[in-house]
């Protein structure tokens, strides 16, 4: 399984929140900046369309602008952790699967998820799964045994999830020989047979649907991480605790734009899917990108991408499994929170009203 990135849309966005955040936000009012005068430092896609590009383009509003919210583009770069980059000072905003955020809290790191970066749901269950070549031996989790498999990151949650597909299957880490592969090259490794088995395990989306359209490949039946856990969000973003402490409002229009953002999107996909493809396919282009991967282009209802405990508690149970966390060391409320999305707790409003009314 390889720890992919998110749909290019959603890899500028990130934020962040604390227990308390009233009191918090009530200390520091007057002694920092305005909302507006702070600048978000956030990675930037490079050559594929973000969420706030792709609503201009098809909409003609400036979201940041709507929500007050000024930014600093940074070019991504994919040999640096976004973890890294985001404990560093690199970014203000940054993020990744839930290991990621929980190795981090269990090293006394202060990060903190605000909102999901991606969510795999029954609609994209089957855009993602360890390939193979279509004419390899491999035919199940079993036949991996004695083979190579390329993951883009070792030790986190690419690993895991392999580490689980071959626990339910008799199967040990021995028995495979994992190998880092930068993502742009995976494809190509399997391809030319340097690996058996290429790692998509979570939410391969564009990227492995672009190798499965180009053919020659198949999933192995059973690898990806919707058959293991269900519907489930994998990966998520923030602000380290400091920035959330000294700008609560910043963050706050930060999280705002980014689910508008995600809904503005989502809404004209469902409407006319093809509308949303050409504005991508446009903006590629104009970014020096390929405009051929708009055909693959999926946004994810943003209803169905709330974190919840479940999310993290999962990971929490794999990695006091295997002795990397101490049960209680870490709980799901240490590295996320609904706290600065106002669209939660709307959709928690609402369900509570209903639930009251069939009472």
């Amino acid at each position: 399984m390889s720890e992919k990135k998110n749909f290019p849309w959603i890899l500028t966005l990130v934020a962040f929140g604390l227990v308390g955040i009233g009191v918090g936000f009530l200390a520091f009012k007057k002694s920092t900046p305005a909302s507006g005068d702070v600048v978000i430092r956030v990675a930037d896609s490079v050559t594929t369309p973000n969420g706030w590009e792709l609503v201009q383009k098809l909409t003609g509003r400036d979201i940041l602008k709507e929500e007050g919210v000024k930014l600093e583009q940074i070019p991504a770069t994919s040999t640096v952790s976004s973890f890294q980059t985001l404990l560093t000072g690199q970014y203000d905003v940054a993020g990744g699967a839930w290991v990621g955020w929980l190795n981090v809290a269990a090293r006394g790191g202060k990060i903190k998820a605000v909102y999901a970066a991606s969510a795999i749901t029954d609609a994209i269950k089957d855009r993602s799964g360890i390939l193979v070549l279509q004419n390899s031996s491999i035919h199940s989790i079993k036949d991996l045994k004695g083979k190579t498999i390329a993951i883009n990151v070792l030790g986190l949650a690419a690993e895991n999830v392999i580490k689980i597909l071959l626990a339910k299957n008799g199967l040990t880490p021995d028995d495979v020989q994992l190998l880092a592969v930068p993502e742009q090259n995976e494809e190509q490794v399997l391809r030319t047979k340097q690996v058996d088995a290429v790692a998509g395990t979570t939410d391969g989306g564009i990227w492995f649907d672009e190798a499965v359209a180009r053919g020659g490949v198949r999933k192995v039946p059973g690898s990806s991480e919707f058959e293991i856990c269900g519907q489930i969000i994998p990966s998520a973003s923030g602000f380290k605790d400091d920035f959330i402490q000294s700008h609560p409002d910043a963050v706050r229009r930060y999280v705002t734009a980014v689910e508008k953002t995600k809904r503005i999107i989502w809404e004209a996909f469902k409407k006319d899917p093809a509308q949303v493809q050409k504005a991508y396919a446009e903006i590629a282009k104009e970014k020096g990108g390929n405009p051929e991967l708009a055909r693959f282009y999926l946004p994810t209802d943003p209803e169905s991408s709330y974190i919840s405990d479940k999310d993290v508690q999962f990971w929490i149970d794999v990695l006091v499994s295997e002795g990397k966390l101490k049960p209680g060391e870490v709980k799901p409320s240490d590295v996320y929170t609904n706290e600065f999305n106002p669209f939660y707790n709307q959709s928690k409003s609402a369900s509570t009203t209903n639930n009251s009314i069939k009472g």
